[in-house]
């Protein structure tokens, strides 16, 4: 008898392409988990099994910010500062702008304030002297001017006027509303009724005051050619009574 010869085996081939894409898919899953899902690749078997699993998946999208509302420690936006210049000019252009200027920086207060009060007071009028005995551009009583030889003196009037108008701002924390109040009732007025007096008359100037302050800082909120205007040509003020 012939030896026989070593059995071989024999694969079919579609049983070697099966076998084939086991493999190959297991190997493509054990290497792929790493990799994001749109670079992975399926065996060909598997591709037609399982086409739906072949669509790349679109990229993940991060999710748009929601809008929050600015937290309480977050200050507004600061409006630009006027140039000091344009500022001064216009002060200047007031009646005596340069003795109001001179006496509300001694005394640390705010020109136009100060240039409010003198306006609503006397409009101006260094002269001036009211029925119950004020006097000048302020307006003083006789007991603001004990010792002072010349009272209607501007220069005089406006630094002691401007200096209580100091004194009952520190006093009321800045409270510009009880300061004019003060001012024109008296601190004692205020400390009785527990702040501005129920007089009409009080209230009535308060509201004068602050309309008069209001209109000069609007006149120096003008911008370009306007303010220029203004700052150069002296306001017309009507004269009160």
């Amino acid at each position: 008898m012939t030896p026989a010869s070593p059995h071989r085996p024999h694969f079919h081939l579609p049983a070697a392409v099966a076998v084939l894409s086991l493999l190959l898919g297991l190997a493509g899953s054990s290497s792929s988990e790493s990799l994001p899902a749109s670079t992975r690749m399926l065996p060909l078997e598997l591709a037609r099994l399982f086409p739906h699993l072949t669509n790349t998946p679109e990229p993940l999208r991060r999710p748009r910010p929601v809008p929050t509302a600015i937290p309480a420690t977050v200050a507004p936006p600061v409006a630009p500062r006027l140039d000091p210049q344009v500022a001064e000019r216009y002060l200047l252009s007031l009646p005596f702008g340069g003795e109001i200027r001179r006496a509300a920086r001694q005394n640390r207060i705010d020109e136009l304030l100060v240039a409010s009060v003198v306006e609503a007071e006397s409009s101006f009028r260094p002269d001036a002297v009211s029925e119950k005995g004020a006097l000048g551009l302020m307006q003083l009583m006789p007991f603001h001017l004990e010792g002072v030889e010349e009272p209607l003196d501007p220069a005089v009037n406006l630094a002691l006027g401007a200096g209580y108008l100091a004194e009952l701002e520190a006093r009321y924390g800045g409270d510009v509303r009880l300061t004019l109040a003060a001012y024109h009732a008296g601190p004692g007025a205020v400390a009785r009724w527990g702040g501005i007096p129920p007089y009409a008359s009080t209230r009535t100037y308060i509201g004068r005051v602050l309309a008069l302050y209001e209109e000069h800082q609007r006149k120096l909120g003008i911008d370009g050619e306007d303010l220029r205007l203004a700052a150069a040509t002296p306001p017309t003020f009507q004269r009160g009574s």
